[in-house]
């Protein structure tokens, strides 16, 4: 038998283990970053800007409208409902 073999063979069955390996195997990206490999990415502050702009545009009238449906309504039928 070989050693690699007979090593497989002695280690333990862990479902856990197993269903940590399948779901790091999912991940679209590296689990781990190893530091002295990659440099770490600069920040892109114009690109938050912009998120937080598109954000809060659409945030803003639509909270406005979840809030505020109430008064629109009673606005629009007058007190004739």
């Amino acid at each position: 038998m070989l050693p690699a073999a007979r090593i497989i063979g002695r280690r333990h069955f862990s479902l856990l283990q197993s269903m940590r390996a399948v779901g790091r195997s999912m991940e679209s990206h590296p689990f781990e970053r190893l530091s002295k490999t990659q440099k770490s990415a600069p920040a892109n502050w114009a690109g938050e800007a912009k998120r937080f702009g598109v954000q809060i545009s659409m945030f803003v009238p639509g909270i406005g409208l979840l809030l505020g449906w109430p008064l629109l309504a009673a606005k629009a039928v007058d007190g004739h409902v």
